[in-house]
């Protein structure tokens, strides 16, 4: 089923699908009939070939093989005012989870820097659920540059730590703003401290020192839908 909603997803997305690979068990199935009515490749495998293809564990029923939809900073529109840039994440999960909180929130992209991990990977696009083909994703760039490059579009660049000084509904997300998320051990790096206007914290009453950065990032997001919603409504 998840291959499945997986080429759902990337049809309804308008992607490019190179080539789909069903299992034996998927003959006559809503996947081989999608195939057919969207003249896809086709190719049926047994389930041992369908694990090592989508290199996962689990037999995964669809493999679609799609051109990468990754896009160039300059892609992106001039009215981008949310992005969300990942400062070498690695855990390839929680930039799933965090691909799929942006397209949640309608954020205009995702920005992986340079030794972040690749969001296309087996793992990484299970987590997204399908949302890698909802929102832009801007691959293996330089990371200072590219936030001075955002910066220079106008977006104020905020960054997270477990000791900033403001709160996220402290800060004034309704302005174009960039969220710069950090690696899961090591946090931001800190040479881009010049370019950061400003450091957020989640204020946490209990007793963990810190929070996934999925779950973190995943707040920041919908703080900012919160406080746009709520200007929206006061116009």
């Amino acid at each position: 089923m998840e291959g499945f909603l997986q080429l759902q997803a990337a049809l309804d997305a308008g992607a490019e699908i190179l080539e789909v690979f069903l299992e034996e068990s998927e003959e006559g199935s809503g996947a081989e009939r999608l195939c057919a009515a969207h003249g896809l490749r086709c190719y049926r495998v047994d389930a041992h070939v369908g694990r090592a293809l989508a290199g996962s564990g689990s037999s995964p029923g669809v493999v679609s093989m799609v051109r990468s939809p990754g896009v160039g900073l300059d892609d992106l529109p001039e009215t981008a005012d949310l992005v969300v840039v990942l400062a070498e994440v690695r855990d390839p999960g929680n930039a799933g989870t965090l691909i799929r909180s942006a397209a949640a929130a309608g954020a205009d992209a995702v920005v992986f820097s340079t030794r972040a991990v690749d969001p296309l990977g087996g793992k990484a696009v299970r987590s997204a659920a399908g949302a890698i083909f909802r929102i832009p994703l801007v691959l293996n760039v330089p990371l200072e540059p590219s936030l001075w490059v955002l910066r220079e579009r106008g977006l104020s660049i905020v960054a997270t730590d477990a000791h900033g000084p403001t709160a996220p509904d402290g800060y004034d997300m309704t302005q174009p703003t960039v969220l710069v998320l950090g690696n899961e051990a090591r946090g931001l790096p800190p040479d881009i401290a010049d370019v950061v206007d400003h450091v957020v914290t989640i204020p946490m009453p209990g007793s963990g020192e810190s929070l996934n950065v999925a779950a973190a990032g995943s707040i920041l997001l919908f703080e900012a839908v919160r406080q746009r919603r709520d200007a929206a409504e006061k116009k």
